[in-house]
């Protein structure tokens, strides 16, 4: 008798309608884009090239990528590329398949995924954070004195201005290859742009509840 199969667990939808709600706002022409609850059985869905090099990570460590590869490949399906691998850059960023731009985050419950075809000129980060407050000593980091003068301490305290910089980070690094800091960073949430040192903008969106997304795009127009 044939060894029947049985399906893993966590490949189905996992989905926190609040989330989906407040992401639809972040919505844009020609992406793509969609969350995960990470859960237990994701991390079966990692290739044996997804998983090269972390091959002694943690469980958690592997639920959570396996998590962010689930929903890469349902966006990336509906670009007609269900079956793609996305295997690890030596940055740690995962590898598109040509033709395509795309970013995956995750915090310690869900992870994010943006994706859109692209001909090499443009670019897309995200980033999710939990909506809480970050340590004074990283706020102090995180923030330049231009938004430190331009926003309240409520609003340098969480995450917010964080996420957009690690957003900003990702679309800049996936398109020059070059490192950002934070303080090379200076967002304006209310016109949505990320000024760079340098001259570069980029368009920054950013939703609070239920958990902090940014999302960040190249080129800003």
């Amino acid at each position: 008798m044939a060894e029947r199969k049985i399906r893993p667990p966590g490949f189905g939808p996992a989905v926190d309608p609040l989330l989906a709600q407040a992401l639809e706002t972040l919505q844009a022409p020609g992406l793509l884009l969609g969350h995960r609850v990470i859960t237990p059985g994701d991390e079966h869905a990692l290739s044996p090239a997804e998983r090269a090099g972390r091959e002694k990570a943690t469980l958690k460590v592997h639920r959570q990528s396996g998590a962010a590869r689930i929903l890469a490949r349902q966006l990336l399906g509906q670009l007609g590329l269900p079956d793609a691998e996305l295997p690890r850059l030596p940055n740690g960023a995962p590898k598109w398949p040509d033709g395509v731009a795309g970013s995956l985050a995750h915090d310690r419950d869900v992870t994010v995924a943006a994706v859109m075809h692209s001909e090499g000129s443009s670019f897309v980060g995200i980033d999710v954070e939990p909506a809480e407050p970050l340590p004074p000593r990283v706020m102090e980091e995180v923030s330049t004195p231009g938004e430190q003068r331009r926003y309240d301490a409520e609003l340098l305290q969480s995450r917010v201005l964080f996420c957009a910089k690690e957003a900003v980070y990702k679309a800049f690094n996936s398109k020059t290859g070059q490192f950002l800091g934070f303080q090379d960073v200076e967002v304006d949430l209310a016109k949505e742009r990320a000024h760079i040192k340098g001259g570069t903008d980029m368009r920054v969106a950013v939703v609070t509840h239920p958990r902090i997304v940014a999302l960040a795009f190249w080129p800003s127009s």
